[in-house]
């Protein structure tokens, strides 16, 4: 599944793991929440947030899921 988090992600020229070492999340969390298997808490979707800019509506669900490519 391609969410919205991924595309901004790529548009940014940033992989994963750097992107997850800029924000301080373990690799392993941002891929989760990314591909939508975890929601991210509070703190998580803020870092995520602070990175790709945009509101939280963007990139996620109103669950918390990352929210899914148009």
């Amino acid at each position: 599944m391609t969410t919205e988090i991924k595309i901004a992600r790529l548009r940014r020229g940033l992989q994963q793991k750097d992107m997850a070492q800029k924000i301080g999340l373990h690799y392993s969390i941002l891929s989760g929440i990314e591909c939508g298997r975890i929601v991210g808490n509070a703190r998580q979707r803020a870092a995520i947030l602070g990175e790709l800019g945009g509101d939280e509506a963007d990139f996620f669900d109103v669950n918390g899921l990352a929210r899914k490519a148009e």
